[in-house]
């Protein structure tokens, strides 16, 4: 499955401020789907093990997680995240409030991560997409989250020390414009470096 197939654009502060918290940015988004995939996998064996031993019709189960994995999204009776909310009575609407936040920022085309979009194993976000409605917008939560972490660890650091600092007279007024001035400084460090 690809998954964002132009890639996801960031404002170059966006960037620069993801890239504050973690060392390389698509390593990252792909460790973490990775890493929630697993989990996920390792959750929906948990929870369809009972089910699967109380079904006669079943007598015998695969050995390794990934064919045992299969076996359960397979199943007739098993259901999505999506399809559990929208027979729900009432139903669940499919949330769109991370992909809005990112959309309400104007983004020219400054940093791409994954210009040709995030490759991952059908069975790996099948996984993901048996607990969360949408993979596109838990993972547009999960750049704006870091993005934001980062953002705050990088102002939280260097606020203080512009205050401090004499020769600065004025400061922006401004979120983004306060980011841009730590980064112009000389003394700007990445957490890490």
């Amino acid at each position: 499955m690809i998954l964002f197939p132009t890639g996801i654009v960031l404002t170059a502060n966006e960037n620069s401020s993801l890239l504050h918290v973690v060392p390389d940015a698509e390593t990252w988004l792909f460790s973490t789907i990775t890493e929630k995939a697993r989990l996920r996998q390792d959750a929906l064996i948990q929870e369809w093990r009972p089910k699967l031993y109380a079904d006669d019709s079943v007598t015998e189960l695969p050995a390794n997680s990934d064919d045992l994995a299969a076996l359960i999204l397979a199943r007739s009776d098993y259901k999505t995240r999506a399809q559990q909310d929208a027979e729900a009575d009432p139903v669940i609407a499919t949330s769109t409030i991370q992909k809005d936040t990112y959309d309400a920022v104007s983004r020219r085309v400054e940093v791409t991560l994954f210009s040709s979009g995030i490759t991952i194993a059908d069975l790996l976000a099948n996984c993901i997409l048996a607990y969360i409605q949408n993979l596109d917008e838990w993972i547009y939560g999960a750049v704006l989250g870091q993005v934001n972490r980062g953002k705050k660890k990088m102002i939280s650091k260097y606020h203080p020390i512009i205050m401090a600092d004499a020769s600065v007279t004025t400061m922006p007024a401004t979120e983004d414009g306060l980011i841009t001035m730590i980064l112009a400084r000389a003394d700007y460090q990445r957490l890490g470096s």
